[in-house]
């Protein structure tokens, strides 16, 4: 009995601790504002993680500009998470990129939330349900051939249906 309490009261210092850390991660937008990821609690988020210097991410934008458009009015943002310090030209050239695409630009430099949610290359998707919490491991890679889109929106489609 002693010891089954324990686990509970372990499992809800657990819970509580990291409801705490996901609380106090944050993201920059282009024009200096904070983002506070548990200010989007209640919805479901999808972060790609990348770099200016990436190759494909015209073909990244492209991609979450499609998710943008699938889940515009739904309980869904997306996100497209520079890992660069922020600069008039790597913002400059961040607009570029982007082109058309009507994805939302979030900073991370130093990596922190990044390496909170276990990423280990560039570029990566972390997509978070509604309590904030990560489904599934982070998603690194991307592949303009294969059916990117339709894996994140699975999850998403899923994360959406389910309260």
């Amino acid at each position: 009995m002693k010891l089954s309490r324990f686990f509970a009261i372990f499992a809800i210092l657990a819970a509580a601790i990291a409801a705490q850390g996901q609380q106090n991660l944050s993201l920059m937008s282009l024009d200096g504002t904070s983002v506070a990821l548990s200010s989007l609690q209640g919805k479901v988020v999808v972060l790609m993680f990348a770099g200016i210097q990436d190759p494909q991410s015209r073909e990244e934008f492209k991609a979450l500009d499609t998710l943008v458009q699938r889940y515009r009015d739904k309980d869904a943002v997306i996100y497209w998470v520079s890992i660069n310090p922020a600069s008039a030209a790597s913002d400059e050239r961040l607009r570029a990129q982007r082109g058309a695409a009507s994805v939302a630009i979030l900073r991370d430099p130093n990596q922190s939330v990044f390496k909170h949610f276990g990423g280990l290359q560039l570029p990566t998707a972390v997509i978070l349900d509604r309590k904030g919490q990560v489904q599934g491991k982070p998603r690194g890679g991307f592949n303009p051939n294969a059916d990117f889109v339709n894996d994140l929106a699975t999850t998403v489609d899923s994360l959406l249906t389910s309260r």
